[in-house]
Protein backbone atom coordinates (compact mmCIF):
# COMPACT_ATOMS: atom_id res chain seq x y z
CA UNK A 1 0.00 0.00 0.00
CA UNK A 2 2.75 2.45 0.97
CA UNK A 3 4.38 1.52 -2.74
CA UNK A 4 1.12 2.85 -4.45
CA UNK A 5 0.93 5.85 -2.25
CA UNK A 6 4.42 6.75 -3.39
CA UNK A 7 2.92 6.85 -6.94
CA UNK A 8 0.02 9.42 -6.10
CA UNK A 9 0.76 12.98 -5.20
CA UNK A 10 -1.64 14.88 -3.07
CA UNK A 11 -2.77 16.56 -6.60
CA UNK A 12 -3.55 13.09 -8.11
CA UNK A 13 -5.43 12.05 -5.38
CA UNK A 14 -7.58 14.97 -4.88
CA UNK A 15 -8.31 15.04 -8.91
CA UNK A 16 -9.12 11.09 -8.18
CA UNK A 17 -11.28 12.14 -5.61
CA UNK A 18 -13.43 14.66 -7.25
CA UNK A 19 -13.67 12.43 -10.15
CA UNK A 20 -15.01 9.67 -8.16
CA UNK A 21 -17.37 12.11 -6.86
CA UNK A 22 -18.68 13.32 -10.29
CA UNK A 23 -19.15 10.29 -11.27
CA UNK A 24 -21.19 9.17 -8.38
CA UNK A 25 -23.54 12.42 -8.99
CA UNK A 26 -23.82 11.57 -12.31
CA UNK A 27 -24.89 7.84 -11.73
CA UNK A 28 -27.24 8.94 -9.15
CA UNK A 29 -29.07 11.58 -11.11
CA UNK A 30 -29.47 9.10 -14.25
CA UNK A 31 -31.20 6.82 -11.91
CA UNK A 32 -33.68 9.24 -10.38
CA UNK A 33 -34.73 10.38 -14.73
CA UNK A 34 -35.36 6.74 -15.36
CA UNK A 35 -38.04 7.15 -13.33
CA UNK A 36 -39.60 10.42 -14.64
CA UNK A 37 -39.53 9.15 -17.98
CA UNK A 38 -42.62 8.45 -20.58
CA UNK A 39 -43.63 6.83 -23.39
CA UNK A 40 -45.36 8.78 -26.04
CA UNK A 41 -46.71 6.90 -29.02
CA UNK A 42 -48.39 8.18 -32.18
CA UNK A 43 -49.64 6.70 -35.35
CA UNK A 44 -50.74 9.02 -38.10
CA UNK A 45 -49.57 11.72 -36.26
CA UNK A 46 -52.11 10.99 -34.14
CA UNK A 47 -51.35 10.61 -30.04
CA UNK A 48 -51.85 6.83 -29.76
CA UNK A 49 -50.94 7.39 -25.41
CA UNK A 50 -48.59 8.57 -22.82
CA UNK A 51 -47.15 5.75 -20.49
CA UNK A 52 -45.07 5.53 -17.94
CA UNK A 53 -41.53 3.32 -18.16
CA UNK A 54 -42.43 1.87 -14.60
CA UNK A 55 -45.52 -0.16 -16.11
CA UNK A 56 -44.99 -3.42 -17.89
CA UNK A 57 -47.76 -3.53 -20.19
CA UNK A 58 -48.49 -4.70 -24.48
CA UNK A 59 -49.88 -1.74 -26.16
CA UNK A 60 -52.15 -2.83 -29.76
CA UNK A 61 -51.57 0.55 -31.85
CA UNK A 62 -53.59 -1.23 -34.68
CA UNK A 63 -53.68 -4.39 -36.19
CA UNK A 64 -50.68 -6.28 -36.15
CA UNK A 65 -48.65 -3.29 -34.57
CA UNK A 66 -47.79 -3.91 -30.84
CA UNK A 67 -45.46 -1.88 -28.31
CA UNK A 68 -44.18 -3.37 -25.36
CA UNK A 69 -42.95 -1.55 -22.39
CA UNK A 70 -41.17 -3.87 -19.44
CA UNK A 71 -38.15 -3.22 -17.23
CA UNK A 72 -38.14 1.00 -17.79
CA UNK A 73 -37.46 0.21 -21.46
CA UNK A 74 -39.54 -0.04 -24.72
CA UNK A 75 -39.61 -1.82 -28.04
CA UNK A 76 -41.84 -2.42 -30.96
CA UNK A 77 -43.01 -6.03 -30.36
CA UNK A 78 -44.34 -6.72 -33.85
CA UNK A 79 -45.44 -4.52 -37.02
CA UNK A 80 -46.89 -4.81 -40.36
CA UNK A 81 -44.02 -3.27 -42.53
CA UNK A 82 -42.11 -5.16 -44.42
CA UNK A 83 -38.20 -4.95 -43.65
CA UNK A 84 -39.06 -4.79 -39.92
CA UNK A 85 -36.47 -2.61 -38.86
CA UNK A 86 -38.13 -0.80 -36.06
CA UNK A 87 -39.10 -3.79 -34.33
CA UNK A 88 -35.34 -5.22 -35.24
CA UNK A 89 -33.94 -2.12 -33.41
CA UNK A 90 -34.97 -3.82 -30.01
CA UNK A 91 -35.30 -2.57 -26.54
CA UNK A 92 -34.73 1.52 -26.01
CA UNK A 93 -34.83 3.60 -22.71
CA UNK A 94 -33.42 6.98 -24.65
CA UNK A 95 -33.82 6.96 -28.34
CA UNK A 96 -36.85 7.09 -30.49
CA UNK A 97 -38.08 4.10 -32.64
CA UNK A 98 -39.57 5.18 -35.66
CA UNK A 99 -41.72 3.01 -37.86
CA UNK A 100 -41.68 4.91 -41.30
CA UNK A 101 -44.08 2.60 -43.39
CA UNK A 102 -46.55 2.82 -40.82
CA UNK A 103 -46.20 6.22 -39.20
CA UNK A 104 -45.60 5.22 -36.22
CA UNK A 105 -43.31 6.66 -33.52
CA UNK A 106 -42.12 5.89 -30.19
CA UNK A 107 -40.56 8.76 -28.03
CA UNK A 108 -39.35 8.44 -24.86
CA UNK A 109 -39.51 12.14 -22.88
CA UNK A 110 -38.41 12.67 -19.61
CA UNK A 111 -39.50 15.31 -16.90
CA UNK A 112 -36.67 17.80 -17.73
CA UNK A 113 -37.22 17.80 -21.11
CA UNK A 114 -40.11 19.13 -20.58
CA UNK A 115 -39.50 21.19 -18.65
CA UNK A 116 -36.79 23.21 -20.84
CA UNK A 117 -39.28 23.08 -23.18
CA UNK A 118 -41.89 24.91 -21.86
CA UNK A 119 -39.46 27.83 -20.30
Amino acid sequence: MKNILKLFTVADIFLITILLFISGLMLVNMKSDLTTKKVEINYHNELVGTFSLKESLIIDVDKGIQVEIADHKVRMKQSTCLHQYCVQQGWSDRFPIICVPNEVSIVIKSKKEEMLITR
